[in-house]
């Protein structure tokens, strides 16, 4: 850092020179506490806009790293995503399976619907019979 500065402290000195040597045809030459002020001002200068940029460089670290966890959220939430909709998917085409079932075998559907509409916690109730064994026979008896 010692070469840099010193590398800075001359471009700074050339600058100041050039400007007090270009408007010296129209005023006096200053003097060496006029140029020491100037040359104090212009490193206050360099070294605030340093410090500006590392603070900048600092908080753009800072991002860089927020950016990277916000992206592997990213993933992750596709991921899971991905995995709902293979569930959903499952469960939507098991539903219309069912439905095709039952609307197949009507006297199951009604079985079906008697068990919904028992009270869940409730004794066990015997099923209404829907279907009769002898169907063909006891209907030509009648």
């Amino acid at each position: 850092m010692g070469s840099r500065a010193s590398g800075i402290r001359m471009i700074v000195a050339a600058l100041i020179w050039t400007g007090v040597t270009g408007g010296a045809f129209a005023q006096d030459k200053p003097d060496a506490e006029q140029l020491r002020k100037m040359y104090d001002s212009a490193l206050e200068t360099l070294k605030a806009a340093q410090d500006s940029k590392n603070a900048l460089a600092t908080e753009n670290d800072k991002l860089n790293v927020r950016v990277t966890d916000l992206e592997k959220q990213l993933q992750a939430s596709r991921r899971e995503l991905a995995e709902r909709d293979r569930e959903t998917f499952f469960l939507r085409s098991y539903y219309a399976a069912w439905q095709r079932f039952m609307e197949r075998y009507p006297n199951l559907k009604l079985r079906w619907d008697v068990f919904l509409k028992a009270p869940p916690l409730g004794q066990p109730s015997e099923l209404p019979d829907v279907s009769d064994p002898n169907w063909p026979l006891s209907a030509a008896g009648e």
